[in-house]
């Protein structure tokens, strides 16, 4: 066991790593703030020089990532944290450390519709991997370093430590927390910010709102607001991975040099439009909290444009973070809420539209409203609250992250987990040719319908199986038992029908199926085992989690 396991030695490692990940995350901020400033000053000398800003905005990072990058993928740093959290335990290369995030600062710095908090969140992990790496520390260990020390770059960048912590524990996951983390988060950001505002300063990043009253109609307004901003959660989701896909083909038919021009000409025309589109849009978000006089088709039109800005700019060879982009998009959709029902108090619901957006599109519930309690204040929480948790159902499974599971998963479900993923970022052909009929165990030994506790067993006595189908006569399954729902009957349930008592619902697939449509299913339901049928639905054969992971090692191979 390595020797900084647990005890003082371990957390005051964390708290080293949490200030070192601020320090440098801090220098990355401020080239921001530097490139940003230099890029205000070049477009007031002429609107035209927009043009070649946004070329530049697109085309260094992508150059710098397609050149000294280890892994040569642009985008959001968020997907980079997560894709390194669940594919090789916290491990990020020190190139990537070093030039995703700097591709990030420059990316947003030129005005590419992005946020500061990917890069922070990156290069706040990478630290992390290199010290463990250095130290050789346990898998498990370095996970946890190094999503407690992005946390702490994210505190560094924004001064939230609240947000950060929370952060780290809900982006890994839709539905789940990862509480393992919780101590070494805290551990980490909170000296990360103490350094933060020495050097940045503690003004909050929205000023401080004056108060004002709660009460039913603003509740009321704010489960509105939520269902909104839920529904356009799916619009901004869906159009992001659209976005992905059409990036894609567009590479294969002009190149990246056309990829990245046509960027360009769309940030270009998006900022003639309206500087709000661009850049991180902390200045617009700031100027509708300060009461800037925007009519609603202004603001409509800013808020779609900055969506796709945002899409395209992560998509087509720009990198940085979506979690701001989508705090501004909230807030505007806030601010026409506000505008549109005549409300005087127009703050309140601009801080419940940021949370609602964040938490429909990122599946997160606490870390939102955490944000808006440290940048504009406490009472704006239980409104935010509110419609968060709407906004959250309302948009479903749609999330802005592939690679975020719906809860954290057992060991054999996060086996499938791994390789699938793997499978669908190298092989994603052969997922979607491989029919699950070819993974299949045929004639799989079953269970008939009517049939007792006891015959059940001894059946499963029989076999090494711990899950068998229940099958009606004309062979359509109807439902499936499990030894371990066996094990908790006692005597007087022997002689009791399976249905009447342990039956659970199956979960079945035409054999059709292609495997990496099989795979998802199963992580969704969160079942290592499922059922082939064919078209009347009669039982062909059983998959196992292991039978599909088993196969997918084959693809990649």
């Amino acid at each position: 066991m390595s020797k900084y396991s647990d005890g003082l030695r371990y957390y005051l490692l964390v708290a080293g790593v949490g200030l070192l990940a601020a320090s440098v995350s801090i220098g990355f901020y401020l080239l921001y703030l530097h490139i940003w400033a230099w890029t205000q000053q070049t477009e007031e000398y002429s609107i035209l020089l927009i043009v070649p800003l946004s070329f530049l905005a697109i085309g260094i990072p992508f150059l710098l990532v397609k050149r000294f990058a280890k892994t040569k993928n642009t985008g959001s740093g968020t997907h980079s944290v997560l894709e390194a959290y669940h594919l090789t335990n916290g491990d990020i290369s020190i190139e990537d450390t070093v030039v995703k995030p700097t591709a990030g600062m420059v990316t947003i710095g030129l005005g590419g519709s992005a946020g500061p908090e990917g890069p922070s969140l990156l290069v706040g992990g990478g630290v992390a991997s290199a010290i463990s790496r250095r130290l050789g520390m346990q898998a498990d260990l370095r996970r946890r370093l190094f999503i407690a020390a992005a946390a702490a770059g994210l505190a560094a960048t924004f001064r939230t430590p609240l947000t950060a912590i929370l952060f780290a524990l809900e982006i890994p996951y839709k539905n789940d927390l990862d509480r393992e983390t919780f101590i070494e988060a805290v551990v980490a950001s909170v000296p990360a910010y103490l350094l933060s505002i020495a050097v940045l300063g503690s003004e909050p990043f929205f000023g401080v709102a004056l108060n004002a009253t709660i009460n039913y109609d603003v509740i009321g307004l704010s489960l509105l607001l939520g269902l909104i901003c839920g529904l356009y959660a799916i619009f901004f989701t869906k159009t992001f991975n659209w976005m992905e896909q059409i990036s894609l083909k567009i590479k294969r038919k002009v190149g990246s040099i056309g990829l990245i021009s046509i960027a360009a000409a769309f940030l270009s025309i998006s900022g003639a439009l309206s500087i709000y589109t661009i850049g991180v849009g902390l200045n617009f978000t700031t100027a509708i909290i300060q009461g800037a006089s925007i009519s609603i088709a202004v603001l409509v039109l800013i808020i779609v444009l900055k969506t796709f800005t945002t899409a395209i700019t992560l998509n087509f060879g720009g990198s940085g973070g979506l979690f701001f982009p989508t705090i501004v998009i909230g807030s505007g959709i806030g601010y026409i809420f506000a505008q549109l029902f005549n409300v005087n108090y127009a703050v309140m619901f601009i801080a419940v539209g940021m949370a609602a957006m964040v938490g429909a599109t990122h599946k997160m519930l606490l870390t939102p409203v955490a944000f808006v309690v440290e940048t504009l204040g406490g009472l704006f929480a239980i409104p935010a609250l509110l419609a968060n948790v709407v906004g959250y159902i309302v948009s479903g499974k749609h999330s802005f992250y592939a690679l975020q599971p719906r809860t954290r998963l057992r060991t054999e479900e996060l086996a499938l987990e791994r390789f699938y993923l793997k499978a669908k970022k190298l092989v994603p052909e052969k997922l979607e040719s491989t029919m699950v009929s070819f993974v299949m165990t045929i004639e799989p030994i079953v269970l008939y319908q009517g049939a007792t506790v006891k015959e059940a067993l001894n059946v499963f006595e029989k076999t090494s199986l711990r899950v068998l189908p229940v099958i009606d006569k004309v062979g359509h399954v109807v439902g499936v038992v499990n030894l371990e729902d066996i094990s908790y009957l006692d005597e007087k349930h022997q002689t009791t029908s399976l249905s009447q008592t342990i039956m659970h619902n199956p979960i079945v697939i035409r054999e059709d199926i292609s495997l990496g449509a099989a795979a998802q299913l199963m992580m969704e339901k969160q079942q290592d085992h499922i059922f082939v049928v064919n078209q009347e639905g009669q039982l062909l054969g059983v998959v196992s989690g292991i039978d599909v992971v088993k196969k997918i090692i084959a693809l990649l191979s």
